[in-house]
Parts: C-alpha cells; structure tokens; sequence
C-alpha cells in the first residue's frame, strides 16, 4: 500500500529523514558488521537510510519500495556501484534465498495490508548468520486482532512479529520500546 500525499510530506521532510538515517545507523552499530556485506533496506522510501548506509559503512545497499516515486526520489539522492534502489512489492521480493547479510525494515510494514507475508519475505533472502533489523509500530494484540476486520488492514503485533521470528529460528539480541514503535534485531539461526 503507497502512502498518502499528507504521509509522504511529513515521512520525506529533510528534518525526518536525518533522524531515519540516523537511527538505522544507531541500530546498525549494534551489531558487528563488515564492509562488503549486503544490506536490504525494505521500504526505504525516498533512500536517506540506504544512502547514508552505504556511503559510511562500506556495504552493498539495495533499497525497494512499492512506490516508483519514491523510488525516483531516491535514485536522484543518491547513486554509487554500492547502492541500488528497485521498485518492489515487500511481499513478493525478488531476491534469491539467503541473498543479504542484513535485512532492515523501518515503519514500513503498517503500511502492509499483508505484514506477515512481508515479514516472511524479509527472512527468506536473509542468510544464516545475519541480521533482521526491524522497526515499527506495534498494537496490543487485541486492537491488532481487531483491525483484521478492517478490510485492507493488518496491523501488526508484538506478539505475532515475536512468534513470526521464533518460528524462522530468529533469535532476539536487541529490543527497544518508545510509546507504541518497536525497535528490534534479530540474529537468524538457520
């Protein structure tokens, strides 16, 4: 699901994507990278977190959103042989198994109607041994359960995204909490 036009203005405003490329560069130092690993951002939306990503950690930086403007927007901000932006459905990635190093997704899967399918995705082209770091916000169990009536909607859960990873062999090394947004890495097993 694209976002609104009021969304977009607020989500790809200068001061916002500082503080996104910032906080994927904090939680990214949470664990031991190296350069020349692959990193999948999932929702990248304009690209200010991949960019700044590949530009000072010396990854291989592949950014897909389901919005051909988004992906426009960042495509102008920024190119290099490290970095790439695709147009993409979460739900679908057309990636090959086990293909990156890192997995990151930040506050993009409420916008998915199927989160779970997405999420799901996001482990599959996730290699043994590396890390899915994903962020959103997440709804008491019960009020998630009742946006299921909405149709179009999922909202997501602590507890579904938690028993989502425990059953992919996904161990958890890191979570925050602030207010209703989730901040969590995970290391896959197998």
């Amino acid at each position: 699901m694209k976002m609104t036009a009021v969304e977009k203005h607020f989500v790809n405003s200068p001061g916002h994507t500082v503080q996104v490329a910032h906080r994927a560069q904090l939680l990214l130092d949470r664990i031991d990278y190296q350069p020349g690993w692959r990193y999948l951002d999932v929702g990248c939306g304009v690209g200010a977190s991949a960019c700044e990503i590949a530009k000072s950690c010396g990854m291989d930086v592949t950014g897909v959103d389901v919005d051909p403007k988004q992906i426009e927007a960042a495509k102008a901000r920024g190119a290099s042989p490290r970095l790439r932006f695709e147009t993409m459905d979460a739900t679908q990635l057309n990636f090959r198994e086990a293909e990156f190093d890192i997995v990151a997704s930040s506050k993009a899967t409420h916008h998915i109607p199927r989160w779970e399918q997405a999420l799901s995705e996001m482990i599959r082209v996730l290699r043994p041994g590396g890390y899915l770091i994903y962020t959103d916000f997440m709804f008491p169990s019960w009020l998630a359960t009742a946006g299921r009536l909405i149709p179009f909607v999922s909202i997501p859960s602590k507890k579904r995204v938690e028993a989502l990873a425990m059953s992919a062999g996904l161990t958890k090394i890191y979570q925050s909490r602030a207010g209703l947004q989730f901040e969590f890495i995970w290391l896959r097993n197998s």
